[in-house]
């Protein structure tokens, strides 16, 4: 090699260090930046104390979203800043790599939709070895050695749903239909149905109301629809639909007006929306249980400070569960919802 070549090399060798280099800085730069961003409580304080994480499964799902801006709200001025982890995110995360990621971040706390699987519990251990404290929401996994659960009682809401199929009973035969997740590792409904059935055998109506239970896809709102549509067009419908899901009580709400089927079955809902409160007010479905989203939140962020400040906190912190018919549906939506709706 002559002297011009390696003269030719070394430029080269130059140039693409300086290139590496300004690479190096951008990106340095660039998360000096975001970070920065972050940093700022949304309270308007300059920094935070500590940082949780709020991970759920759908992102775009309405009660928690409800229960994670409660969340913000009560954790306002407390030096506390409360990540929703995955939203607005072009990679489409799970809520187990989402976990991983917010223990490996270093956040003080994690608030999480869990399940009832051995694997969901394995990282929820591993993210308590690590010493982030995890708070289950909505979803348990009482197993596992997570700090408290904040939720509800699924046998609560079951008989909540067996209460209300009392008050409208005419003391004839009936068919209830429960529409349930197809996850067979979800056994909160399970528990909500035997709520449903153990308050109607001790009202002595079991012996005349056949209740079944149909799976529904939860995978997408698309799934539900068509699952649900051929329900409603069928020619032999329940005289009873209860839902255990927003997505699916929204479905049947714009199913029996599509198919023009008002009047036809009482339905019986799960949480609200607008569709679902309208279609209350409009005699389309009898009623719809909600649970109190606003404590849910005030509750996450009570018990993730109360266990970082004592290291121990209540293992179950339930949220209240409301019934919302056509004889209060005006008042709940003149109050904004009891539950965080908008």
């Amino acid at each position: 090699m002559n002297k011009s070549e390696n003269k030719n090399t070394l430029r080269v060798i130059i140039l693409f260090v300086i290139l590496m280099a300004a690479i190096s800085i951008l990106i340095v730069v660039y998360f000096r930046r975001q970070t920065g961003q972050l940093e700022l409580d949304p309270g308007g304080e300059d920094s935070y104390e500590r940082h949780y994480a709020f991970i759920c499964d759908d992102r775009d799902d309405n009660m928690y979203n409800a229960i994670y801006g409660e969340a913000v709200n009560a954790s306002a001025g407390s030096g506390t800043y409360i990540e929703f982890m995955g939203k607005n995110l072009t990679e489409n995360y799970n809520s187990a790599e989402l976990l991983k990621i917010a223990v490996y971040a270093g956040m003080d706390g994690i608030i999480f939709q869990a399940d009832e699987t051995q694997k969901t519990k394995e990282l929820i251990n591993w993210a308590d070895k690590m010493g982030v404290p995890v708070i289950t929401v909505g979803r348990d996994n009482a197993s596992s050695l997570r700090k408290s659960f904040v939720g509800f009682a699924y046998y609560e809401l079951g008989k909540a749903y067996g209460t209300q199929i009392l008050e409208h009973d005419t003391g004839k035969n009936s068919s209830v239909l429960v529409l349930t997740s197809p996850d067979a590792n979800n056994t909160n409904q399970n528990i909500t149905c035997q709520g449903i059935m153990d308050t109607l055998n001790k009202a002595e109506a079991l012996d005349r109301v056949n209740i079944k239970t149909m799976a529904v896809s939860d995978t997408s709102a698309f799934g539900a629809e068509e699952t649900i549509s051929s329900l409603i067009m069928g020619e032999e419908l329940p005289d009873i639909i209860v839902c255990l899901s927003e997505v699916n009580t929204t479905c049947v709400c714009q199913a029996l007006v599509d198919y023009n089927r008002v009047g036809d079955v009482r339905v019986y809902g799960f949480y609200t929306n607008s569709t679902i409160l309208s279609s209350i007010e409009k005699n389309i479905i009898t009623a719809t249980v909600t649970i109190d989203t606003n404590q849910m939140g005030r509750y996450c962020v009570e018990a993730l400070s109360e266990y970082n400040k004592y290291g121990y906190v209540n293992e179950y912190m339930p949220a209240d569960i409301r019934v919302i018919d056509g004889s209060n549906v005006g008042r709940y939506i003149e109050d904004g919802g009891g539950d965080g709706i908008e």
